[in-house]
C-alpha cells in the first residue's frame, strides 16, 4: 500500500514537469452560453472600467460582466456573427489594430521625434545633381560617382557652387537658381539629401550623397528657427520665364497703377478679384493657402514673410512668374510636440521613412523565425535571368530549375518553382538590366509581404493584448446590433408600449414641490422700531406691498425689494428650511431680513408625457434590458469558477 501511493505521487510530481504551470491570465474564469472567459479578459475589462474617484466592487462587475456576456451569447446564438457586415466591420478594425503590431514601434517614435526637431529649423542649401540612375551598372555608377568627386574637387578648391552648377548640373531649374533651392524644412526633400542638408554645418560641402535621382553635392547656406506659416493674400501681373521686354515692361506698369490705388484707399481684395493674373486665389479676392518654408517660391515666400503686421502689405515685387503685391492675413507659430504629432505621423507613413520601420521590423522577424536564405538556388537565379525575362518577354524552364527553396523561416517555405512564377509575374514592375538588383529587390519584396502575413496570421496567439482587443471589438460588434434590436430600436418603434410604460410608472415621474408666493427683503438692517412695522406688515385691510413701500421705498430710496415667485423644493437653500405652509414666514435672506408670504402650496403630481419623455425613454429602456436579462438567465447557463475568482480577487485587491 505504502509502496503504491509512493509511486502515485512519483508520477504526479513528473506529469507536473511535463506540463507547466498555467499562465494565471489563461485559467477559465466563466463559462457563458458556451464561450469560455478567461481570467485575463476579466480582469482587462475591469481595470478599463474603474472611474479612480468610485471604485467599481468586484462582485457586483461580475454580475454586469455576466449579463454583457449572455447578451453577446445572444447574439451568437442568432447568428448575428455570420452576416457579411459584421465579417467586414471586423475585418476593418482589426486591419487597424494590426498596424501597430507590424512595425517597429521604436523607430517610429524615434523618427517621429527627429522629424519635430527639424520641423522647428529651416535650411537654405544649394546642390548640384549628377543623374545616376538606381538600378545603373556598376561601371556607370562608378562613373556618376567620380564625377561627383571631381565637382566637390573644384568646390572646395574655391570655384563658385553657382558657377560650377550652372556647368555640370543636371537639375534643370539651375539655370534659374544656380542650384540654390531656398530654405525648406522637414519632410521637403528625399530622404537622403534632408538628412545631409539637416547634418551639415553651414558653408560646408557634402560628400556625393546618393539618391534615386543620382549623386548630390550638397552646401549648406544658413539654417535658422522656423518661422511657422503664414496666409497671405496677393495680386499678381504676370510676367513668365521667357516673357519679352515688352511683356515686363507692360506687368510693371500694371502692377505699379494698382500699387497707387492701394495707397490711395482702395480695396486689396476688389483690385486683386479685378486685375490678378492668378486666377485661382484671384477667385478668393487674392487669398492663398496657408504656406511655409519650401513651399513656395524663395522670392514669393521670404517677401511675404518679411511683413512686420497683419494688415499691411508689401511694394511690387519681382519673381520669376512676374509682380506681386502682397498682404499679410494671418501667422502661426510652429505646434508644440503634440500638436503636430499626428501630422508628422501621417508624413512618415506616406514617406520612404515607413519603409525603414518596416525594415527594422522584417530584420526582427528574420532572426526570430530563423530565416535561411538558399545560396545555391539564389545564385542560380542569378546566373539564369536575363534582360528578356525581366522585361516579361520570357519565362523559366521549368525543367532547368533548381530543387528546394530559395528561403524558408519557421514553418514556411518559397520553393525555386513558386519564385520563378513570382518574378514572371513581377516583370516589368523592375525597371532595370542588372540580374543582380532584380533578384535582391523580389526576394525583399516578396519576403516582406510573405512575412507580414505570416505574422499577422500569429498576432493573437503572440500578443494577449491583441487578442483581448479583438475580442472587445468582436463582442462589442455584437452588443450594439442585439441591443438595437431588443432595446433601442423598440423603444423607437414602439409607441404604444412607451405610453403603456408611462401609465403604468406615472408615480416615478413626479413634479417637485413647489411654493407660490413673495419674498419682501429689506437691504440693510433698520432700527427696531422699523423691524417690527416690517415683520407685522400683513393686516385684515388694505395692500401690504403698497403701506410696505410708501415706509421703506420713499424720497428715492429702495431699500425694499418685492418679489413674486415660484420655488421649486431644492432651489434655495434658505426657503427650504422654512415651513412649506400658507402664511407669512420670517427668514434672513442673505444675512438681510425677510419675509416669505407663502401663497400656494403644490405637492407632487404626475408629470404630463410630453414633459418628462427623455426620462420615460430612458426608464423604458431599462425595463425592456431588464425583461430581456431575465429572459436570457433563463435560456443560458453560466458557470463560474470560485477558485479562479478568488485568485482574480486576490490579484486585483493587490494591484
Amino acid at each position: 500500500m505504502i509502496k503504491r501511493s509512493l509511486s502515485i505521487i512519483l508520477i504526479f510530481l513528473y506529469l507536473q514537469n511535463l506540463c507547466p504551470a498555467q499562465n494565471p491570465d489563461e485559467k477559465i474564469l466563466m463559462t457563458v452560453g458556451g464561450r469560455e472567459v478567461q481570467a485575463g479578459e476579466f480582469i482587462r475589462m475591469y481595470n478599463k472600467s474603474l472611474d479612480p474617484a468610485n471604485k467599481t466592487d468586484i462582485d457586483k462587475y461580475v454580475d454586469q460582466f455576466v449579463e454583457f456576456k449572455l447578451k453577446v451569447a445572444d447574439a451568437i446564438n442568432q447568428g448575428y456573427d455570420t452576416t457579411r457586415a459584421f465579417r467586414e466591420e471586423l475585418k476593418g478594425y482589426r486591419n487597424q489594430l494590426a498596424q501597430g503590431y507590424l512595425t517597429d514601434p521604436d523607430i517610429k517614435e524615434k523618427l517621429i521625434q527627429k522629424a519635430y526637431q527639424r520641423s522647428l529649423q529651416e535650411v537654405n542649401a544649394s546642390h548640384i545633381l549628377i543623374s545616376c540612375k538606381p538600378d545603373a551598372s556598376p561601371e556607370d555608377t562608378l562613373k556618376a560617382y567620380k564625377k561627383a568627386i571631381d565637382v566637390r574637387e573644384r568646390i572646395i578648391r574655391g570655384e563658385p557652387f553657382d558657377q560650377v552648377a550652372k556647368a555640370v548640373s543636371d537639375d534643370r531649374s539651375v539655370l534659374t537658381n544656380g542650384g540654390n533651392l531656398g530654405y525648406f524644412t522637414v519632410f521637403q526633400m528625399i530622404t537622403p539629401f534632408e538628412e545631409a542638408a539637416y547634418t551639415l554645418k553651414p558653408g560646408t560641402v557634402s560628400m556625393p550623397v546618393r539618391t534615386p535621382f543620382g549623386y548630390h553635392i550638397i552646401k549648406v547656406i544658413n539654417r535658422r528657427p522656423s518661422r511657422g506659416k503664414i496666409l497671405v493674400a496677393h495680386i499678381m501681373k504676370a510676367a513668365p520665364p521667357g516673357s519679352d521686354e515688352q511683356t515686363v515692361k507692360k506687368a510693371e506698369e500694371e502692377i505699379n497703377k494698382i500699387y497707387e490705388q492701394l495707397k490711395n484707399g482702395a480695396s486689396f481684395k476688389e483690385l486683386a478679384s479685378k486685375y490678378s493674373d492668378h486666377k485661382e486665389s484671384a477667385a478668393a479676392g487674392g487669398e492663398m493657402n496657408w504656406f511655409g518654408a519650401g513651399e513656395i517660391i524663395p522670392d514669393f515666400s521670404e517677401a511675404a514673410f518679411s511683413i512686420r503686421d497683419t494688415g499691411e502689405y508689401t511694394k511690387p515685387i519681382r519673381t520669376p512668374y512676374g509682380f506681386h503685391i502682397i498682404k499679410l492675413l494671418g501667422r502661426k507659430v510652429p505646434g508644440t510636440f503634440e500638436e503636430t504629432k499626428a501630422y508628422l505621423e501621417s508624413k512618415i507613413n506616406q514617406s520612404n521613412l515607413n519603409s525603414l520601420g518596416r525594415k527594422s521590423f522584417i530584420a526582427r522577424l528574420k532572426k526570430e523565425y530563423n530565416f535561411r536564405l538558399n545560396s545555391a538556388v539564389y545564385e542560380w537565379f542569378v546566373n539564369h535571368t536575363d534582360t528578356l525575362i525581366i522585361q516579361g518577354k520570357s519565362k523559366y524552364s521549368r525543367k532547368e530549375l533548381p530543387p528546394g527553396n530559395i528561403y524558408s523561416y519557421a514553418n514556411q517555405k518559397l520553393s525555386s518553382g513558386e519564385f520563378a512564377g513570382y518574378l514572371e509575374k513581377r516583370s516589368n514592375m523592375v525597371i532595370t538590366k542588372e540580374p543582380g538588383y532584380f533578384i535582391d529587390t523580389s526576394i525583399e519584396s516578396i519576403l516582406a509581404e510573405d512575412m507580414i502575413k505570416y505574422e499577422d496570421s500569429k498576432l493573437e496567439q503572440k500578443y494577449p493584448d491583441f487578442r483581448y482587443l479583438m475580442n472587445e471589438f468582436h463582442d462589442g460588434i455584437l452588443l450594439f446590433d442585439i441591443s438595437s434590436k431588443n432595446v433601442w430600436n423598440k423603444v423607437q418603434d414602439d409607441s404604444a408600449g412607451l405610453q403603456n410604460y408611462y401609465q403604468k410608472n406615472k408615480n416615478n415621474f413626479l413634479s417637485k414641490r413647489s411654493i407660490e408666493g413673495k419674498t419682501y427683503i429689506l437691504k440693510k438692517a433698520q432700527s427696531g422700531k422699523k423691524l417690527a412695522y416690517f415683520y407685522r406688515k400683513y393686516s385684515r385691510h388694505g395692500d401690504p406691498d403698497i403701506r410696505l413701500e410708501s415706509k421703506f421705498n420713499r424720497n428715492g430710496d429702495s431699500l425694499l425689494t418685492i418679489t413674486e415667485d415660484k420655488w421649486f423644493a431644492g432651489d434655495d437653500k434658505e426657503i427650504d428650511r422654512i415651513n412649506w405652509t400658507t402664511g407669512q414666514h420670517s427668514f434672513v435672506k442673505n444675512g438681510l431680513p425677510a419675509i416669505l408670504a407663502i401663497r400656494k402650496v403644490n405637492e407632487p403630481e404626475p408629470l404630463p408625457f410630453s414633459e418628462v419623455q427623455a426620462d420615460v425613454i430612458s426608464g423604458y429602456q431599462d425595463w425592456l434590458t431588464a425583461e430581456w436579462i431575465t429572459e436570457l438567465k433563463k435560456k443560458f447557463t453560466v458557470r463560474i469558477d470560485p477558485l479562479v475568482l478568488q485568485e482574480v480577487k486576490k490579484r486585483l485587491s493587490n494591484e
